[in-house]
């Protein structure tokens, strides 16, 4: 049995990704979280020990790794970090990549809360990154970047390889840090054919996660996207998980990906952003009468929950996973 299922076969608490409402309990804006490593260790310290969940979710990626790379970023006060526009334009600007030293911001102050936060927390620790093909799409422009695959493969190929590297150094800091598992996004490959997911996703994903998994240290796959056409090739990836949104489903999934490997999700994160509880609490109910028998399966958010999502419907999510269960 690997890592995350023998962390996970006696906790059937559900793991929603919660990083980012959190956040409001401690009266600080995400900017002075995401920028400081101490106060971020003690947020994760305390998911950890006042949250009912399995696992610690802290999902960061989509910006952190592109704004290290060096495009504009704004963090604000209550809201997801926004991107500004793309690196590289042209297939022929892909060989002017640098790659961050993790002694860059927003690296290092991201590696540095997990070390803090890691010694004093009972439960495992998930960190978010993105994928090869996701951050790829984000340096270059999601359409472009699509176009360039099918027109300029030699091109996309050498640029995912330095960004492959780069990934298995990011989050191979993570795990030095003391994480349990790496969650590694990759969203944008829902907009390719499964054909195009295997030569310019898993081709490297698999690269990723041979260098990286082990008995004592998890990658797991997280795609948001609608990927039910995609499920097979996602199946043939060699990790311990799979985190999907609420657009997939699941009982192919599960069929898919076996026993022996977890399968999470798939609150849609938009209910939390509502007043009208009583859907999150049916999409609770409906998804444990479904999965609550699948020993690998764990109720969890589809993606990351809002900095603005409600606390009222956090609450209604916990408390209709203990009145199912």
């Amino acid at each position: 049995m690997n890592f995350m299922m023998e962390k996970l076969k006696n906790d059937h608490a559900p793991v929603p990704c919660l990083f980012y409402p959190m956040i409001k309990k401690k009266n600080l804006s995400v900017a002075e979280i995401l920028s400081d490593s101490r106060k971020q260790a003690d947020l994760l310290l305390e998911i950890d020990k006042e949250v009912p969940s399995g696992a610690v979710v802290r999902m960061t990626e989509l910006w952190c790794e592109a704004a290290a790379f060096g495009m504009e970023c704004s963090i604000g006060e209550d809201d997801f970090p926004a991107l500004g526009e793309p690196l590289f334009s042209e297939p022929d600007e892909f060989e002017n990549l640098q790659i961050p030293s993790l002694d860059r911001e927003p690296l290092c102050s991201m590696i540095e809360a997990v070390r803090l936060a890691v010694p004093q927390m009972e439960k495992p620790l998930i960190v978010g990154v993105t994928g090869p093909y996701t951050l790829g799409s984000v340096l270059n422009g999601s359409e472009d970047f699509m176009m360039n695959c099918m027109t300029e493969p030699e091109a996309v190929e050498e640029f995912l390889i330095k960004i492959t590297d780069f990934l298995v150094e990011y989050s191979s800091a993570y795990k030095a840090a003391g994480a349990a598992a790496v969650m590694i996004a990759e969203p944008s490959t829902a907009m390719v054919s499964p054909t195009m997911m295997e030569e310019f996703s898993n081709r490297y994903l698999k690269k990723i996660i041979s260098a990286l998994q082990d008995d004592h240290f998890s990658v797991l796959y997280h795609n948001c996207g609608s990927v039910n056409a995609h499920l097979e090739v996602i199946s043939a990836l060699p990790a311990h998980g799979f985190h999907f949104g609420s657009d997939v489903d699941l009982s192919k999934a599960l069929e898919l990906m076996g026993t022996d490997r977890l399968v999470m999700g798939n609150i849609d994160p938009r209910s939390f952003l509502g007043t009208d509880d009583s859907k999150i609490e049916a999409s609770v109910r409906s998804l444990l009468e479904k999965y609550s028998a699948f020993e690998n399966w764990r109720l969890s958010t589809g993606c990351d929950l809002s900095p603005s999502a409600s606390p009222e419907g956090i609450q209604a999510f916990f408390e209709s996973a203990s009145q199912n269960q």
